[in-house]
C-alpha cells in the first residue's frame, strides 16, 4: 500500500510544478505584454513633450534642434517599430558614431549603428524607465534618422545650435 501512496506524492508534485511552470510563463507573457504598452504610451508622452518643449539631435559632434514636424514623425515612423527585439545589453560603442535624441536629461533615444549593418540598437529612456532594443536592417532607422535630425531636415530646416 505505501507504494501507492509514493506515487501519489510524486504526480502531486509533477502536477504542481508543472502548475507553477506555466503561471511563470503566463505572467512573463503578460508582463511583456504591458511593457509594450507602456513602452508605446512612453513614446506618445516623449513625442508631445518634445513638440511642446523642443528637443535636440546630437550626432557627429553637431547638435541640432529639431522642427516639432520632424521631430513628430521622426518618433511615430521610427521608434513605435513593433519588430523591436528587447535585448539585455547593448555593446560599448562611442559617441561620435550614434545618434541622440534627447528632450530632458531623463528622456532620451540614443540610436546606435550596428557595424556593417543597416539594422541598430535603441537604448531608450522614458519617464524613467530604461529599455534597450534591437531593430532589424529592414528599416533603416539609422539612415532614416539622419534624414529627420539633418540642419535641412525632412519636412523643413532645423536649427544648427553648434558645429564641429
Amino acid at each position: 500500500m505505501s507504494g501507492s501512496g509514493d506515487v501519489m506524492k510524486y504526480v502531486t508534485w509533477i502536477i504542481l510544478i508543472l502548475f507553477l511552470a506555466a503561471l511563470v510563463f503566463f505572467g512573463c507573457l503578460i508582463g511583456s505584454r504591458v511593457d509594450f504598452y507602456q513602452y508605446e504610451r512612453h513614446i506618445v508622452s516623449f513625442t508631445s513633450n518634445g513638440i511642446q518643449n523642443g528637443a535636440t539631435a546630437r550626432y557627429d559632434d553637431k547638435t541640432v534642434l529639431i522642427n516639432s514636424v520632424n521631430f513628430e514623425v521622426m518618433c511615430n515612423k521610427l521608434f513605435t517599430i513593433s519588430e523591436r527585439d528587447r535585448v539585455r545589453k547593448i555593446p560599448y560603442y562611442s559617441d561620435n558614431e550614434v545618434i541622440a535624441v534627447e528632450v530632458d536629461e531623463m528622456n532620451y533615444i540614443v540610436i546606435i549603428p550596428v557595424p556593417s549593418s543597416k539594422a541598430v540598437y535603441l537604448e531608450t529612456r522614458l519617464d524613467g524607465k530604461k529599455r534597450n532594443f534591437y531593430v532589424s536592417d529592414k528599416y533603416r532607422i539609422y539612415e532614416r534618422a539622419i534624414s529627420y535630425v539633418q540642419p535641412e531636415g525632412f519636412y523643413g530646416p532645423n536649427t544648427l545650435l553648434n558645429e564641429p
